[in-house]
């Protein structure tokens, strides 16, 4: 516990460090996304998305949530990091419910072009289940994390003012991990450190 303590302290001092030089007389910009990415992988079996402001510097303060009902195709991918390890055959599905907040810095945009490549350090809380789709096995897990993220954010796409895209790829540390267990064959993977591709869609006001 007191691990995420320290955690949420150096991440409010990260993001209130610029807090009155920074918003001060500054035009903010909320927007809200939907995450195609888990959707598209998951049959549209997922309600997550990210909300947010971006200030006149281009520093983002986000929201993500994540609600997702893992399909067994997505857990054994093979072309990403994997969550389970099919011995014979699989047949294990699961869900992950959380939210994580980031700050969000840019570290790389060209002038004159509406995009940017940023770097995001985050705190959050997940829950996790995994069950046997033929046998009457299963567990959950609850954990508080700490992570780091690289995204990549383009706005006005087609042209359309507000519309716009962002791509992220988040690494993150979990305080309470679970290690490696067996559901019928196949094999759940250890989460100490995980990660997850997210493509969000939205709408910047």
């Amino acid at each position: 516990m007191k691990q995420v303590l320290v955690a949420a302290i150096l991440l409010f001092g990260s993001v209130s460090g610029f807090g009155q030089d920074t918003l001060k007389n500054e035009k903010i910009k909320p927007f809200i996304a939907y995450d195609l990415g888990q959707a598209v992988y998951n049959k549209f079996q997922s309600i997550s998305g990210e909300v947010g402001l971006r200030l006149s510097n281009d520093r983002l303060i986000r929201i993500t949530h994540m609600n997702v009902n893992y399909v067994e195709a997505h857990l054994e991918r093979k072309k990403a990091i994997p969550l389970i390890s099919p011995q014979e055959g699989g047949d294990v599905e699961g869900s992950i419910f959380g939210f994580e907040t980031f700050y969000s810095l840019p570290v790389y945009k060209r002038p004159g072009r509406k995009e940017a490549l940023y770097l995001s350090p985050s705190f959050g809380y997940y829950k996790k289940k995994y069950w046997h789709t033929k046998l009457d096995e299963r567990f959950s897990n609850r954990s508080f994390l700490v992570g780091l993220e690289i995204s990549y954010r383009e706005y006005d796409i087609f042209k359309i003012k507000g519309l716009y895209y962002n791509v992220t790829l988040p690494l993150r540390f979990n305080f309470t991990p679970h290690g490696k267990r067996m559901l019928g064959e196949t094999k759940i993977l250890g989460d100490r450190i995980d990660t997850n591709s997210m493509f969000f869609v939205g709408f910047e006001f």
